[in-house]
């Protein structure tokens, strides 16, 4: 069957098909406006959701930088993109959005004169950034004329992403416990040939079992394979029983209106769905004769689908041996719609991050915010909008830290997607002598744990991410103590951070959020 996509040839990560591209770091120059951050970053989304290829916004200096600027007047071309590579590799790339287009905000998005969303057009031309060429053959986002009903990728777009860098594979961690006929047995302790009970009640045996071990101490996102923990009774009672931890893309068995499944990185709360930072993790996933929904600790998820992805696993070569004439599969063959974002994903959150806080959890506007020198936590003096450290002599390693939070997981609709921890109007030190250093908010040594420069009404301003790299050129030279001066902003946001339960909470009658009914809930 011929392929429903077109490749330009050049990739990133390596020229090598089908391997993965890595993080790819992006920014925005000087002319994009502010307003244009949530329509491209869910653009980012969409394709490191379909391939394993992954995006970093940064401040500067990124391989993909986003511009504004005049192309060919207003209802002609709306964005264009164009790279640079070598061997066969990507290097460097640039898009440019048309400033003659009339850009408004209109709803959660931002809209063309024509009422286009930007956010397609971003997503377009991204695909192109990362190796794809127009598609004409059927609906996709890569069409040269795209149509504005799409809410994200079309199936053509996910098979092209996914022949240039494969998928990241759905797994498991070590010790889950998976129900079989023999009772809940922990994951690493399956083998092929024993029976599994999927969440329909039937008996069906292991045809393969993939494993792999990351080092996320030396991943360059390690956020991307970190295992997201979903707490006990998370989606409603008993779901899952325990405490379940899935890799970022696994995914499951949800009941909006109908059955689908979601990744679960797509339902992160950072309370009851949370990614846990760990050095290492060893994953691992069940593979049936087709694809089907496993009960996992409970809680309804997916069984391995191969779309591609095998040979990411240590074993994977041992699956070819005994099946030598298995072929890679695609979106068609998953048992229950695929859903990425949307209303129905929008729906299933929003029912998250209240059966959180039917738990227990409650937002918190304590920032805790507290410098870091060499590893020992200084508490500020506060007055107002100011936080004065004493810094002591020698320091050598300086952090702002404090609480932080991503709007969008603690209010469905918020849209932005960014880590943040209090608003920072001005940074200085102040010697012994009285003598002040101040650096420009904007300033470029402001770089590993800062936000984007925003303008306001009384200066500019941004947001830390919770652990923000303080220069050293701000207090070297001086001898003994110093203070370190932090003016926020606190008129320009405020921190909403999830608080944990307190001992006693009990636990509250829900509709559970995996099944239409208690009856099924795991069965």
């Amino acid at each position: 069957m011929a392929a429903d996509y077109v490749l330009e040839g050049p990739k990133w990560g390596s020229n090598v098909a089908g391997s993965p591209g890595g993080t790819i770091t992006w920014s925005f120059d000087a002319t994009v406006p502010n307003s244009f951050t949530s329509d491209v970053t869910r653009a980012f989304a969409q394709w490191s959701a379909a391939g394993n290829i992954q995006f970093q916004q940064v401040a500067s200096n990124a391989s993909i930088t986003f511009t504004y600027g005049a192309l060919d007047g207003p209802g002609n071309t709306a964005g264009l993109a164009s790279y640079s590579f070598s061997n066969g590799v990507i290097t460097s790339s640039r898009i440019t959005i048309d400033n003659a287009e009339g850009w408004q905000t209109a709803g959660a998005g931002v809209v063309s004169g024509t009422n286009f969303p930007l956010y397609l057009i971003a997503t377009h031309e991204i695909g192109h950034s990362i190796g794809l060429d127009h598609y004409t053959g059927g609906p996709a986002v890569m069409n040269p004329t795209i149509s504005a009903s799409f809410t994200g990728l079309q199936p053509s777009d996910v098979n092209g992403v996914r022949a240039l860098y494969g998928a990241a594979p759905p797994c498991y961690a070590t010790g889950t416990l998976i129900r079989t006929t023999a009772g809940d047995v922990a994951v690493e302790h399956l083998g092929v040939g024993d029976a599994v009970v999927t969440a329909s009640g039937e008996a069906r045996p292991i045809r393969w079992i993939g494993r792999r071990t990351l080092d996320c101490s030396r991943h360059p996102r390690p956020e991307a394979v970190w295992p997201v923990r979903v707490l006990a009774n998370a989606f409603g009672p008993g779901l899952p029983a325990r405490d379940l931890f899935l890799s970022p893309d696994h995914a499951v068995r949800v009941t909006v209106l109908d059955d689908v499944l979601i990744p679960v990185k797509h339902l992160l709360n950072d309370a009851t769905v949370a990614q846990v930072p760990v050095d290492q993790v060893t994953y691992w996933h069940v593979e049936l004769d087709s694809h089907d929904i496993l009960v996992a600790e409970g809680l309804p998820a997916e069984s391995f689908l191969d779309t591609g992805v095998r040979a990411g696993f240590e074993n994977g070569s041992e699956h070819m041996v005994l099946h030598p004439d298995f072929s890679p599969l695609t979106l068609d063959d998953f048992c229950l719609p695929l859903v990425q974002d949307g209303p129905v994903v929008d729906a299933v959150r929003t029912r998250l991050i209240a059966r959180a806080m039917a738990l227990g959890w409650r937002l918190t506007s304590e920032d805790d915010l507290h410098v870091l020198a060499d590893g020992v936590a200084i508490r500020p003096e506060r007055d107002g909008a100011l936080a004065r450290f004493r810094l002591p002599a020698g320091a050598r390693d300086m952090r702002l830290v404090s609480r932080s939070f991503v709007p969008e997981r603690v209010r469905v609709g918020a849209g932005d997607g960014r880590r943040l921890g209090v608003p920072v109007r001005g940074v200085s030190v102040v010697d012994r002598h009285g003598v002040t250093r101040s650096l420009p908010i904007g300033s470029d040594l402001l770089a590993t744990g800062f936000s984007f420069v925003q303008d306001g009404g009384a200066g500019a301003w941004r947001w830390t991410t919770g652990d923000a790299v303080l220069p050293a050129a701000l207090w070297a030279g001086c001898e003994g103590v110093a203070t370190l001066v932090v003016e926020t902003a606190a008129d320009q946001g405020t921190l909403q951070a999830w608080a944990a339960p307190v001992a006693g909470v009990q636990e509250p009658g829900a509709v559970p959020i995996s099944s239409r009914d208690g009856a099924r809930a795991g069965a």
